[in-house]
């Protein structure tokens, strides 16, 4: 992507997409760069009035095609056609394909081999998993920019918990001493989530998300933003109370699963991975002096 942002072909599936829509996917677009090409695809006779005006308002050239058999839409195939047409004549590199339709997801697949930037919107109910995780991301209606204020919004299904513990694994297994450009930080969890969208939690951007989320801070340096983890006790501490744990018992060696349970009475919130650990027995065989075996830690 050049410093002026993608070179955007915009393809509009209008037979299953509401006009209303249209002005939220405009203003997304401009996040991501120009519009080079925009068509909305239908048979022209069969759409509203308030489509035909909004397509005018928005400069969005309209393809009329004729359903010319029952159980067939000539309007998907020619939107089809017409996109891998643009891909080889190179005029774009980004393609907004708006539609709910999973009959898509062969055309995201072929617009991403030919190392098109592929940015799906539809409606969250209907996108299937294959169309979404064909798109380089996806986008649901129902959190775009000024969206229809009297239209219902349904219960986040990831809460607000769920992503704050995404974020922060990120963190420790991406990061340097449990820390990340927040730039950074926003391409993994695009990545790994083509649908992640801040504002399914309620938040304008991802920074106003981590500054939400318990145990992360956010931090400016220079030009460039960080995401910390901020952990509520050291790593020395936890060694010493570790030592402490195994050192009840005349045997001086304790299994594991109770050394977590001990530790977690005397830390209400501890949690390993915070420490930049992947597994429990990893952190507990970093003290010097103890050695995991067999489930157990036993001080030598």
């Amino acid at each position: 992507m050049d410093n002026n942002g993608y070179k955007i072909a915009l393809m509009i599936d209008s037979e299953n997409v509401s006009p209303k829509y249209i002005k939220p996917v405009m203003n997304e677009i401009a996040k991501y760069g120009k519009i080079v090409i925009a068509r909305f695809y239908g048979d022209i006779n069969n759409l509203s009035k308030e489509w035909h005006k909004t397509a005018t308002d928005h400069a969005i050239k309209p393809v009329h095609q004729y359903n010319v058999a029952i159980g067939k839409n000539a309007a998907d195939m020619a939107m089809a056609l017409d996109a891998q047409e643009m891909m080889y004549q190179e005029k774009v590199n980004a393609f907004f394909l708006v539609t709910s339709d999973s009959d898509f997801t062969p055309l995201a697949v072929k617009l991403r081999e030919g190392g098109m930037h592929v940015i799906g919107v539809g409606n969250e109910k209907k996108v299937t998993p294959a169309f979404r995780s064909s798109c380089n991301e996806f986008k649901y209606f129902e959190y775009l920019d000024e969206e229809d204020e009297e239209e219902e919004i349904k219960p986040i299904k990831s809460s607000k918990q769920e992503i704050g513990g995404m974020i922060k694994n990120i963190v420790i297994e991406n990061g340097v001493d449990n820390k990340i450009q927040l730039s950074r930080l926003g391409d993994i969890l695009v990545n790994r989530f083509s649908d992640f969208d801040p504002r399914k939690y309620g938040a304008k951007s991802l920074s106003s998300l981590v500054n939400t989320i318990d145990g992360l801070s956010l931090s400016l340096e220079k030009t460039t933003s960080y995401v910390t983890l901020v952990t509520t006790t050291s790593i020395k501490d936890i060694h010493a109370a570790i030592i402490a744990i195994i050192s009840k018992n005349k045997s001086k060696e304790m299994i594991l699963t109770r050394i977590k349970q001990e530790l977690e009475k005397k830390y209400k919130s501890f949690d390993y991975q915070e420490l930049g650990f992947t597994r429990f027995s990893l952190l507990v065989g970093s003290i010097d002096g103890v050695v995991v075996k067999n489930n157990a830690a036993k001080i030598i």
